[in-house]
């Protein structure tokens, strides 16, 4: 195993109403302020062509840097995309998009949509959502859930196991509530 790479050094950052020979933008944001102090530690960035212990090494400093400046995961995630590029940085959109239409997923609802409208969306959706595709019966439930509660309830007058199942009820009780 190949040695590891020194830590990176914390510089010290001073702290607000210290004085200072730099000039205050007054109009920077405390997200400015936190990013500009995050770049003064001249990090190394990531490409995403490096093998993998250069990959691991350079996580391993990051870390270090989040854990002695007791930053909260979020901060760590909106300073860390500034150290990716080129394959990385594709990388971490890609998977940012996908996290969104996960959620975007997961607070799916019928709304305004017919159910042939509703299924659609839903999935479109269900590929971002690994974690409900892996069984039918988890499925069914999201779809369930989703619906306008006045199909809901006609469809929920039994047990459904699949998917399918649902549908056909939901086309039914839609087709029954159109009809009135």
């Amino acid at each position: 195993m190949p040695p590891r790479r020194a830590a990176v050094p914390v510089r010290p950052v001073p702290e607000q109403g210290s004085t200072s020979n730099d000039p205050m933008d007054v109009t920077a944001t405390p997200m400015d302020t936190l990013l500009k102090q995050f770049q003064s530690c001249k990090l190394p960035t990531l490409k995403g062509t490096e093998s993998a212990i250069e990959c691991e090494s350079w996580l391993d400093d990051i870390e270090m840097l989040f854990e002695s400046l007791d930053y909260t995961d979020e901060r760590r995630v909106k300073l860390i995309v500034h150290q990716l590029h080129e394959v990385a940085k594709n990388w971490w959109f890609t998977i940012e998009r996908a996290r969104d239409k996960g959620a975007e997923f997961a607070n799916l609802k019928q709304g305004p949509l017919n159910i042939e409208e509703y299924v659609a969306k839903f999935l479109t959706l269900l590929r971002f959502a690994p974690y409900v595709a892996e069984n039918d019966e988890a499925i069914a439930d999201q779809f369930i859930n989703g619906l306008n509660p006045d199909i809901l309830t006609l469809v929920n007058t039994g047990r459904l196991n699949n998917f399918a199942d649902s549908l056909n009820r939901a086309k039914g009780a839609e087709t029954g509530l159109i009809k009135q």
